[in-house]
């Protein structure tokens, strides 16, 4: 089988080919979108792997022409700036997967390998899978690391489908951004969204709140939109029967009604606790919980993707900054690795309050740990002050001299396997491809 591969960088698409022909695929190279789609335009290829990000042609442009020129054509698009509109925009334009970069060799093989397997699937029915297109999502999520990025996906997928969707994630995560933004990609989108926390009000509350009674319910003024519902786990077992219901049958009946009324509403719930003890203890219904999760998202703590942390703090830095009319240009060095090395109980919106306190507490351009909430600013090991520099020495090697005696350390020590010495070094292999020409170091040992 034939894949055409598709990058700027000539490090990755070397190392892709080499990659890929050792698993018996043959492999033609493009070095920029204009030369893919050439080839595009030439010849059909079951896969095409293609970097989102080049000049001029990008892989969207790459995606949407090999669509075009071959229906049941698997697109497989690489980013190293993954975020939640590009996973969308690819997702519902048609690619078969979105991969943030740095990633593992095995788990691109992995996709390519379910590529072909649709690929092969599909030509054996003689079908062209088409993806319906809607409008990329408003700004709402954050961040590029591989757990974050599947979130991505599993959203833009649910976008295109009408099914109950469960999001779980500890407080602060995001879970009601995930809801607006499956929402906001649906074919909802121009209906409402209606937010209804079940853990903020009473049980009769909670009842008249989304079926009405004195007036309409939240589930009628949803209409043919989007209800989420906060904190599920906390609905009594009379209110999980009524939703179970609307759910299954599209139906409910208000207490101020003799007749039922339709509901044509997609519910999406949220819950902070693992329901599935609840299911256990008898405290939620099984029928409800498994109608729920028809598709489920699990939102990663903050403390499982501190790789997001800068983005997010330039984020909030730029937002708060901005409405304080503050010239705060950044976090320092400091600050910054005392942020990385706090746990985030309260996830990103513990974040976001953080940034804004320290923007607000701050008298310079520059956000210093004692600019930052108690808790986090002195929490054990962290200094409140830059330590003074030592006395004269001697220099140090530098960085790149330490980096590079390392790396041939390792190279040496592995003798020469590049993917062990990538594993020891932990980058991958196009990374150490890289810094191997930037310091000159023969990768075979000679």
């Amino acid at each position: 089988m034939k894949l055409l591969v598709v990058d700027d960088d000539e490090v990755m698409r070397k190392l892709l080919k080499e990659v890929l022909e050792k698993d018996g695929y043959r492999v033609q190279l493009a070095a920029s979108g204009e030369d893919a789609v050439r080839s595009l335009r030439a010849e059909t290829f079951p896969i095409v792997v293609s970097d989102i990000r080049m000049f001029e042609t990008d892989g969207m442009a790459v995606l949407r022409e090999a669509k075009k020129a071959g229906g049941s054509t698997a697109v497989i698009l690489m980013t190293g700036f993954g975020s939640m509109e590009g996973a969308i925009e690819a997702i519902q334009e048609g690619a078969f997967d979105y991969i943030s970069k740095p990633f593992r060799m095995d788990e691109l093989r992995s996709v390519v390998s379910r590529a072909v397997k649709q690929w092969e699937s599909a030509r054996a029915r003689q079908v062209e899978l088409a993806v319906p297109r809607f409008e990329a999502a408003k700004q709402s999520l954050l961040g590029r690391s591989p757990r974050i990025v599947e979130v991505y996906k599993t959203l833009a997928r649910a976008a295109l489908s009408s099914s109950a969707v469960l999001v779980s994630g500890e407080s602060g995560t995001g879970k009601e951004l995930v809801a607006r933004a499956i929402h906001d990609n649906s074919a909802r989108r121009n209906h409402k969204f209606i937010s209804f926390n079940c853990g903020a009000v009473s049980e009769s509350e909670l009842e008249a709140g989304l079926f009405g009674q004195v007036k309409k319910g939240l589930l009628a003024e949803a209409g043919d939109g989007t209800l989420f519902i906060e904190e599920i786990g906390a609905m009594p077992q009379s209110t999980q029967i009524r939703l179970l219901r609307v759910i299954q049958d599209g139906w409910f009946r208000s207490a101020d009604a003799d007749e039922p009324r339709r509901a044509d509403v997609r519910v999406i719930a949220a819950t902070n606790k693992d329901l599935e003890p609840l299911v256990r203890a008898g405290k939620f219904r099984e029928d409800l919980f498994y109608k729920l999760r028809v598709i489920m998202i699990e939102i990663p703590p903050l403390r499982d993707r501190i790789e997001d942390l800068p983005e997010l703090v330039n984020y909030f830095l730029g937002k708060y900054a901005g409405r304080s009319r503050k010239a705060v240009s950044h976090v320092s060095d400091e600050a910054m690795t005392i942020l990385r090395g706090y746990s985030w109980p309260g996830n990103v919106m513990e974040l976001e309050h953080a940034i804004e306190h320290a923007v607000a507490m701050t008298g310079t351009s520059v956000l210093f740990p004692e600019d930052f909430p108690n808790e986090i600013a002195r929490r054990p090991g962290a200094s409140q002050h830059p330590q003074e520099p030592a006395a004269a020495c001697v220099p140090p090697d530098s960085l790149e001299d330490i980096e590079r005696a390392h790396i041939m350390r390792v190279l040496q020590d592995s003798g020469f396997n590049k993917s062990r010495a990538s594993e020891i070094l932990g980058i991958d292999r196009a990374t150490l491809y890289r810094k191997a020409q930037r310091y000159g170091i023969d990768l075979r040992g000679k």
